[in-house]
């Protein structure tokens, strides 16, 4: 199970949405996803169960922290959200210094919420094959645990000369990326600043030049070396409010269509930059094979028909002939 948290020390610029609709895409190409919200307001949560489309684990996020939790109380599904039960902060932020007893030793809630932690996601990696984890709108000690066990980061960030600051202290703070790479997990690998609800103007443009030049080298890049950046489009905002995939709303928005088209070659850079992508074409290979085999059942099963006349029988086989020699 690969394992991504998306995380930035500010609200607002689409962490949420960025997770929501990655998910829901990995799970539509057929990889076993797992999404983790550990932000308190649980718009993680509410989004993906709007629809049904994801169902919930049978503990939520504060209880596999604190409580013994063994595979079969999970209840695990091609698509699962931990749900966030509205109880994180006060369980971990606020009280990580007060001690508690973990196996018969003496330990602050902090450091068992972090052991807890590593032994779920073990526990839960046979089952899934991507696991998505939303932070809150803080680098606090609910980041710092999923930095800590991750293998890769990202960040969406808005296009603002004021983001400077809160960019660095994302990377280099006491809790941040390249500090928790640093000291306890050297296998986290940062995918990069994303730059989201992008527009077309002066302003934006500017904010891009300048914290192009001052942090560049650290933003998410495609195959040929340019930024990329999510547009800000009314269809994304409609999916999201809608609870489905903004892949689904291209079937019958053209505009969503569009936004997909550009949402989608991102998502495919992101998964292939964790190294999915064999995993994703063995999946697709399969499937391909599953439907090649539905239609040889089918045209046996035409080609006995007893009713059907000599003429159409040619014709069918003629068909299956074709069709084989086309996978030769």
């Amino acid at each position: 199970m690969k394992t991504l948290v998306v995380s930035i020390n500010k609200g607002g610029v689409g962490k949420t949405t960025l997770a929501s609709q990655l998910g829901r895409y990995a799970n539509q190409l057929g990889l076993r996803t797992l999404l983790i919200d550990l932000d308190d307001q649980g718009n993680l949560t509410r989004s993906l169960e709007r629809k049904g489309c994801a169902t919930r684990l049978k503990r939520t996020v504060t209880e596999i922290l604190f409580e013994p939790v063994s595979d079969g109380d999970l209840g695990h599904t091609q698509f699962s959200i931990l749900a966030a039960d509205g109880g994180l902060t006060k369980a971990v932020v606020e009280t990580s210094q007060i001690k508690a007893t973990h196996h018969g030793v003496e330990r602050e809630r902090a450091t068992i919420a972090h052991q807890n932690f590593a032994e779920f996601l073990k526990l839960v990696s046979p089952h899934y094959d991507l696991c998505l984890i939303d932070g809150p709108p803080a680098l606090d000690i609910r980041v710092m645990m999923a930095l800590a066990l991750g293998d890769f980061a990202i960040c969406p960030i808005q296009l603002a000369q004021e983001s400077i600051e809160g960019m660095s202290y994302t990377l280099n703070g006491p809790r941040g990326i390249l500090r928790i790479k640093g000291t306890v997990n050297n296998k986290l690998e940062f995918l990069g600043f994303l730059p989201n609800m992008v527009e077309s103007t002066a302003r934006q443009k500017e904010a891009l030049m300048e914290l192009g030049e001052k942090l560049g080298h650290h933003f998410l890049r495609d195959d040929e070396g340019r930024v990329v950046l999510i547009p800000l489009r009314q269809s994304i905002r409609d999916a999201q409010g809608q609870g489905v995939a903004l892949a689904k709303l291209a079937k019958t928005n053209t505009q969503a269509r569009d936004t997909w088209g550009k949402v989608r070659r991102i998502f495919d850079q992101v998964l292939d930059r964790m190294d999915l992508r064999s995993q994703i074409d063995a999946i697709s290979e399969h499937r391909q094979e599953l439907i090649r085999a539905e239609k040889t059942q089918q045209r046996l099963a035409r080609i006995c028909e007893p009713d059907l006349g000599l003429k159409d029988d040619l014709a069918v086989m003629d068909e299956a002939v074709s069709e084989e020699l086309s996978h030769v």
